[in-house]
């Protein structure tokens, strides 16, 4: 049996060589992602920073498609988090995007800017869209701290959908007292 047992594309198993096409390389792992689950941290190193501008482009173009702009959201936070949170931090502010986009973004901000991400975050607790406002909630969470844990309880007995008052509970069980 000569089968890899690697569930990433053979496309991206070595480092890309001068001149070649990164955004294929950058949509093929995308794509394989939807198939097979996350790829590793490792596919992504190896692309190089050639992949965060492709990211980038992903995510603000609005005519790729909204499965693979929420990839490539939480993936330029994983390729670039300096450099790729303002896009991030654009796209979550964007209330034109797809509200999925727009979740993961959430988290990706969470995971690029650490709790430098809570002030943006706590705007997005009014967001008009209920599944961002989960995703903040917990995103909230996962940082912790004193302003995101008063932000959580300051929301809760004015939000109106049941689903983001559990995210916000979540979010205030994550939070560390």
């Amino acid at each position: 049996m000569g089968a890899s047992a690697s569930s990433e594309p053979a496309l991206v198993t070595s480092a890309p060589s001068p001149g070649a096409d990164v955004h294929a390389q950058v949509v093929a792992l995308l794509d394989a992602t939807t198939r097979t689950g996350a790829p590793s941290d490792d596919a992504w190193k190896r692309l190089g920073p050639g992949a965060a501008p492709v990211l980038s482009a992903l995510v603000v173009d609005k005519g790729t498609p909204t499965a693979r702009r929420t990839l490539a959201v939480s993936s330029l936070a994983l390729v670039d988090p300096s450099g790729g949170a303002v896009t991030i931090r654009d796209v979550l502010e964007d209330e034109k995007a797809p509200a999925v986009v727009r979740a993961s973004a959430a988290d990706a901000l969470r995971r690029c800017l650490g709790l430098d991400a809570i002030p943006t975050l706590i705007t997005r607790l009014q967001d008009p869209e209920s599944l961002v406002r989960e995703a903040v909630a917990v995103a909230l969470g996962r940082l912790g701290g004193q302003q995101a844990r008063q932000a959580l309880e300051d929301r809760l007995p004015i939000e109106e959908r049941a689903l983001v008052r559990e995210a916000l509970q979540r979010g205030l069980t994550l939070v560390e007292p």
